[in-house]
């Protein structure tokens, strides 16, 4: 791929993505916090990442059943996280590292025991 994954994410974390590292924030009743997808944008010239569960003006975990009014959410909430690359399989890979480092690394990490316990996913 070239260039980090890390790299990939952009300077200011979307607020979907602050919640779901905040330890004190709720999970599903699967111990989610977030779950991903991207889609291509010709428009935007790049993969977009983007949330599937989101929390609610009641402070509910929600979850799209379609990813297309997912898509659309984060659209009119401009917090995707957008993957520039041309319309092929490299750049949707990339979203897909993205989406695995975020999951993997940021909110594993973040909510990880303050024990120094590393706790590893099953894959």
């Amino acid at each position: 791929m070239g260039s980090s994954v890390a790299e990939l994410m952009p300077a200011e974390r979307p607020a979907w993505l602050q919640r779901a590292m905040d330890p004190s924030m709720p999970t599903t009743e699967a111990n989610e916090t977030v779950r991903t997808s991207s889609s291509y944008s010709t428009e935007l010239g790049g993969e977009v990442l983007f949330p599937t569960i989101r929390m609610d003006e009641q402070g509910q975990l929600v979850r799209f059943d379609d990813w297309r009014e997912a898509y659309r959410a984060s659209m009119e909430a401009k917090d995707y996280i957008l993957i520039p690359g041309p319309a092929n399989e490299a750049t949707g890979k990339k979203a897909t590292a993205l989406s695995k480092y975020i999951s993997d690394v940021l909110i594993s990490g973040s909510r990880a025991p303050d024990d120094g316990t590393l706790i590893m996913k099953d894959r």
